[in-house]
């Protein structure tokens, strides 16, 4: 407690001079009027990928130098979280960017839109190259010497000793955050303590005096603080790392808790903006979940694993199903608030991949250190750690192409209360282990079947009390309310001679239409790879026709990836409009992906090939305007014939074309009138407009719609005008879905 007073002093002094800069400098005016301007900004993280219903976005945290028209210096924390295009991608933390940009929010955090292209390096000098510090020349040089190793070590290698990623190409990127092992190549605490845990056995196996083996210690942290860049996590763990050697060398002993509280306390003295950092949140986080979790939770599994494995099995499994459940579960509402999905598997990734990271990072960062100096040791170090680099890539891209490996959190109170029922299950279970793991064991055990059976009454008795009924009670609703929300409860099959197939994948569009017994035609692709390669699944498509993507919107365009892991297509086309925001760079599009913008006419035609499934899908692209500054009015839209059963089917796809082109093309009589199935326009937005019901007069409506979305879609007015003769299918409702032909041309209806 005293040193905590202690700490709040200068830490409340410090504040109040930085405000007093800030204010000074004309920052706080800048923020408070949510401003535009020049800013010259030094990265203190990679940047990070986020896909939205609007687009895919780069998020990246950093400091801001200078700002304004004449370069106003900013001697105070100015540290503002970045909003950009694909460009921000090429940077990383510790560079140096000057862009121009608009505050958007300034509440808890200030967030800055770039609207103008960024510049590398200072913007007092223009577009220079970067200054080229010891830090980069290594981390070149480690880049380099991986390039030559195996499988996925030349991505990986950089990030598990370095926290360079700069080499992780898109697909492995992704894998290690499904599969929660992000962590491992962003240099954390974990490392860190590895590092130190190295130096001090070797420093105490050359028995050298305690006072030298702390001061050894502490210089290694420093240097590999300085090696890896001041991440938080590294900030973090190198503080309580000193703080525990000088507890340690006064005789104080290492009580984790404690020095936790400690290092935290001192760092926000230092920088109390740190508060914000995800990065910062997620280490103390998962560092307090160990701390308090690790070690009862492990106590009381490892007496369960022996009884079928080896003792020294049994420990090492036991205390790594501690550790990473206890990180996971203290970080993951952190992980929420800019994540939109759980990961199932990434306990289990983490149990299979967190003893490989020392087997890394102690030779690797022995490797990175002679990289320079001598190449040739360096080189044998990395290929022999290129095999348990290449496991955790192998387990990462296996464990996200498991079925269900994204889980959508539940928004909105559903969502709320489901983190409230988390956080109170796990303090409960926490506050049990701890309990149990301080009673100690009666000194003689009389082991008599009457003494048991009595023992049995008389601990049920104890335990019995009205705290510990509610208690259990809490952690069963817990249990049973994550059940529900994540168990597939909608059905995964359709019907096997299916013609259309409405794809589940939440807030987004994506159909398949039936080109043979194993091939579709696909329009759209949904926000995320995992749901659309589980549609292809689902419906048995193994080869694909044509991918049109209406236009580039995230919840189009998003899932594109899935298919192709499945099913490569050949053929791929997309539209888009004339906002620089929305362009193929910013998607996982092909480069063989090809853009329309006039009418195009098909025809895909399998009958001679596939006698058993003889179907011909003509289709026409009515519209596709790249000259619109609205993206949803780019969209492709396209009429399809399908000669099924002797008979044609109609179906007309509108994207998310809006009610201003809906008008322009019928007043250009481009619609067809009276089709049979009108996939509605927008998610059954509003601004869709009723006119191309009215005109088309179809049968049957299909919406691609996310359940319990926060847009309103389908709009009631969209609905009632449908009215009782038109058959209505939504995804929110029915999940995915499959609509067969009649031989009577008729259309069935759907199978769920």
């Amino acid at each position: 407690m005293s040193i905590a007073c202690w700490t709040a002093t200068p830490a409340a002094v410090m504040v109040q001079h930085q405000q007093t800069t800030a204010e000074a400098s004309g920052w706080l005016d800048f923020i408070d009027t949510l401003g535009t301007a020049r800013m010259s900004v030094r990265l203190a993280t990679d940047p990070v990928k986020r896909d939205g219903p609007f687009g895919t976005s780069w998020f990246v945290t950093a400091d801001v130098e200078a700002f304004g028209k004449d370069l106003v210096l900013t001697p105070h924390p100015a540290k503002i979280v970045i909003s950009g295009d694909h460009s921000w991608n090429d940077l990383a933390a510790e560079d140096q960017a000057c862009f121009i940009g608009r505050v958007t929010d300034n509440e808890s955090s200030v967030f800055v839109q770039a609207t103008a292209a960024i510049q590398p390096g200072s913007c007092a000098h223009g577009a220079s190259e970067p200054t080229i510090t010891g830090r980069d020349t290594l981390r070149e040089t480690l880049r380099t010497q991986a390039n030559q190793t195996i499988s996925f070590a030349p991505e990986l290698l950089p990030g598990l000793i370095l926290g360079d990623r700069s080499q992780q190409s898109e697909q492995i990127d992704h894998a290690m955050k499904v599969s929660g092992l992000s962590h491992l190549s962003a240099v954390s605490g974990a490392h860190t303590s590895l590092i130190a845990s190295a130096a001090t056995i070797l420093f105490r196996s050359l028995r050298l005096p305690r006072s030298v083996v702390i001061a050894a210690f502490l210089a290694t942290l420093v240097l590999f603080v300085q090696i890896v860049g001041m991440q938080p996590s590294i900030i973090r763990a190198a503080t309580m790392g000193a703080i525990g050697a000088w507890a340690l060398f006064y005789g104080r002993g290492s009580q984790a808790l404690p020095i936790l509280a400690l290092s935290t306390i001192v760092i926000l003295t230092m920088s109390p903006e740190l508060i914000h950092e995800v990065g910062f949140q997620l280490s103390v986080a998962a560092t307090a979940g160990i701390v308090l979790g690790a070690q009862p939770l492990e106590a009381w599994c490892r007496p369960i694993l022996e009884k079928v494995l080896p003792n020294f099995w049994a420990t090492m499994l036991s205390s790594s199903f501690a550790i990473s459940a206890t990180a996971q579960l203290a970080c993951q509402p952190l992980l929420l608030t800019f994540i939109d999905y759980v990961s199932p598997y990434s306990l289990l990734a983490n149990l299979l991949a967190t003893p490989l990271l020392p087997m890394i990072t102690i030779p690797g960062t022995v490797a990175a250190g002679l990289c320079i100096v001598a190449p040739g040791i360096a080189q044998v170090l990395l290929h022999a750690v290129s095999l348990p680099t290449a496991a955790i890539g192998w387990i990462a891209t296996s464990v996200t192409d498991l079925p269900g490996s994204m889980l959508p959190w539940p928004e909105g109170l559903a969502g709320t209360v489901l983190i409230v029922l988390h956080w109170t299950a796990s303090c409960i279970v926490l506050v049990k282990l701890l309990r149990r793991q301080r009673h100690s064991k009666p000194a003689v055990k009389i082991d008599s079947p009457q003494a048991r059976w009595f023992g049995v009454l008389t601990a049920a008795e104890q335990r019995l009390t009205m705290a510990n009924i509610i208690q259990l009670s809490l952690v069963v609703v817990a249990v049973v309310a994550h059940v529900v929300t994540f168990w597939p409860m909608r059905p995964t099959t359709v019907d096997a001679d299916w013609d259309i197939v409405g794809c589940d994948v939440g807030q987004g569009d994506m159909f398949l239409i039936r080109t043979g017994s194993d091939s579709a035609m696909v329009i759209d692709t949904g926000p995320d790879p995992d749901r659309a390669r589980q549609c292809l699944d689902t419906a048995g498509v193994e080869h694909l026709d044509l991918v049109v993507v209406t236009h580039l919107h995230a919840d189009h365009v998003g899932g594109i990836q899935g298919l192709l892991d499945i099913a490569p297509s050949q053929d791929i086309i997309f539209s888009t409009g004339s906002d620089d925001t929305y362009s193929p760079a910013s998607t996982d599009l092909p480069d063989t992906a090809r853009q329309v913008d006039q009418p195009v006419v098909g025809v895909i035609d399998h009958a001679r090939h596939d006698p058993d499934h003889a179907v011909q899908v003509r289709w026409s692209i009515l519209s596709a305007d790249k000259t619109a500054q609205n993206e949803n009015n780019a969209s492709i839209v396209l009429f399809l014939e399908i000669y099924r059963h002797g008979g044609t089917i109609t179906a007309l796809f509108t994207g998310d074309a809006e009610e201003d082109l809906a008008a322009k093309l019928l007043g250009e009589q481009r619609i067809p009138a009276d089709v049979d199935i009108l996939k509605l326009s927008h998610h059954g937005a509003k601004n869709g407009g009723t006119d191309l019901i009215e005109h088309t007069s179809p049968r049957m409506a299909l919406i691609g719609v996310g359940e319990d979305n926060t847009y309103g879609h389908p709009h009631d007015d969209i609905v009632e005008a449908l009215g009782p003769r038109i058959q209505l299918h939504r995804t929110d409702l029915d999940g995915t879905f499959g609509v067969t032909f009649q031989h009577s041309h008729a259309l069935v209806a759907a199978e769920r």
